[in-house]
């Protein structure tokens, strides 16, 4: 087995500094974004803005241009020194690598209007529609063409969702208005792994659904609310193979930074890179933010996307609601492992599963190489050490035996203090107790983040739909 080479090692040990690296306060007008890493710092201490958006992940983004775009001055200020939140576009032999958030569709309707609007494209991962599956059950590697398999799994994750005797259509039968109906708070108490035992499935099914529910919620479904895998399924159409085409099939061509550099080019806003936030206060009707380096700005009204399991980092003047607290202290379960593994073999449009605790749930191919193939992986929280290529070959060969591993890279999301996770699954009763009250605002604090989004929540489409909102919101309190 080859190792990877010393930048590569570095950069996954370092992956913090990668992402939240605190080089100095960078300011630049958007569409200047090459100034951004040459030091401009045009924005003096104390400057005044109509809007101040806290995070430039897909929800800052989103509630920036859209402020912009409506007259107001805006600040954007982001505490990595680059945009684009918990996603991360790097490149791989030529090709575009997606080290965070991935996937999008069609009907996801907030990131589809933008990627229609900045003329972008999609491509597939071929492996999320593969020929041939592998999986552990009972101990034991099977074998088994897609087709004969997936109908297997589809039919055990209906019998997961018919929580109703109606395929959890009477749970979510809007899917984008998660309290349309109050059946939810009847299943909010009831884990992903409650529901799988009660179900009584034969091992291979039980198998192949316990290790989907365990990359869905990328950690221990013992952990997580199964209310979230319903209102998946309720957004995929009831349907497995939707659902599964909605999750995980296409994704931008041109890179998740191409989408993100687009949308804050297209208003003229005030960024700041390398600006984490210290506080903010409100007095006398206007909101002070103060970086960790003491300098301070000054806002008629402040967009706060930060996640749900970052915000108690930040302090709040009044304090926030009991119920924000709360929901970040607990924290969302979404913190395991996402990697890219290059093996020497071309194994072809494969997948392999794995029920928790196996430090692999789910992997498959995301593209054939030259020299290879490329295959995206995902795992529980300290299961798979990443920096370690042994450990990953190993884990790899009880799905792919014969697996010879070139290299491994990928970035570890709960170790960035910017992030603290990874996309937002909810434990058991925060649907019930958090989603709301995180929306909600405060004085002139508005809030949106994917983690709180009440479609897509997680997703890019749920990032972009807060800051929508958001930015919608703090207009109008601006014009009242």
């Amino acid at each position: 087995m080859e190792q990877t080479t010393s930048g590569r090692r570095a950069f996954l040990k370092a992956g913090v500094a990668a992402a939240g690296a605190t080089l100095g306060t960078h300011a630049v007008r958007a569409g200047e974004h090459a100034a951004a890493t040459a030091g401009s710092t045009s924005v003096p201490d104390g400057a005044a803005f109509d809007v101040i958006v806290i995070g430039a992940g897909f929800a800052g983004l989103a509630a920036a241009r859209d402020c912009a775009q409506r007259g107001a001055t805006t600040l954007l200020v982001e505490a990595r020194n680059r945009i684009g939140g918990r996603t991360f576009t790097t490149q791989f032999a030529g090709k575009h690598l997606e080290l965070g958030g991935t996937w999008i569709h069609w009907t996801q309707p907030f990131v589809w209007s933008e990627v229609r609007r900045y003329g972008l494209n999609i491509t597939e991962s071929p492996g999320f529609n593969p020929d041939t599956i592998h999986w552990l059950a009972q101990g034991r590697l099977k074998r088994g063409r897609a087709d004969k398999v997936f109908p297997l799994l589809g039919e055990g994750m209906r019998k997961f969702c018919d929580v109703d005797g109606q395929s959890g259509r009477t749970v979510f039968p809007r899917a984008a208005d998660p309290f349309f109906s109050k059946a939810v708070a009847k299943y909010d108490d009831l884990s992903m792994q409650d529901r799988l035992d009660r179900l009584r499935l034969p091992p291979d099914q039980r198998a192949l659904v316990g290790a989907f529910l365990a990359l869905d919620c990328h950690n221990d479904p013992r952990l997580a609310g199964a209310i979230d895998q319903i209102k998946w399924w309720s957004l995929g159409d009831f349907d497995m193979e939707t659902m599964n085409n909605k999750l995980g099939r296409y994704k931008l061509a041109e890179g998740t930074s191409a989408l993100a550099h687009a949308m804050l080019g297209d208003a003229r806003v005030d960024l700041l890179l390398s600006t984490p936030v210290r506080t903010v206060r409100t007095e006398n009707g206007t909101t002070t933010v103060t970086t960790t380096a003491g300098r301070h700005y000054t806002g008629r009204a402040v967009i706060c996307t930060v996640p749900m399991n970052v915000l108690k980092t930040v302090e709040f003047s009044p304090p926030l609601s009991a119920a924000k607290m709360q929901a970040s202290h607990e924290e969302h379960i979404g913190k395991g492992t996402k990697c890219y593994i290059h093996v020497r073999q071309k194994v072809g449009n494969w997948m392999g599963y794995a029920p928790f605790p196996h430090p692999i749930t789910a992997v498959w191919t995301d593209r054939e190489l030259d020299d290879g193939t490329l295959l995206v992986c995902f795992g529980p929280p300290d299961k798979l050490d990443i920096n370690d290529e042994s450990s990953v070959q190993a884990a790899l060969r009880t799905l792919l035996p014969g697996a010879d591993v070139v290299s491994v890279t990928g970035y570890q999301w709960t170790e960035d203090p910017f992030a603290r996770g990874t996309w937002a699954m909810y434990r058991p009763h925060q649907t019930t107790r958090y989603l709301d009250p995180l929306n909600a605002r405060e004085g002139n604090v508005f809030f949106a983040s994917a983690d709180s989004a009440h479609g897509w929540k997680g997703f890019i489409d749920g990032a972009i739909e807060g800051g929508v909102r958001a930015a919608h919101e703090v207009i109008t309190h601006l014009k009242g």
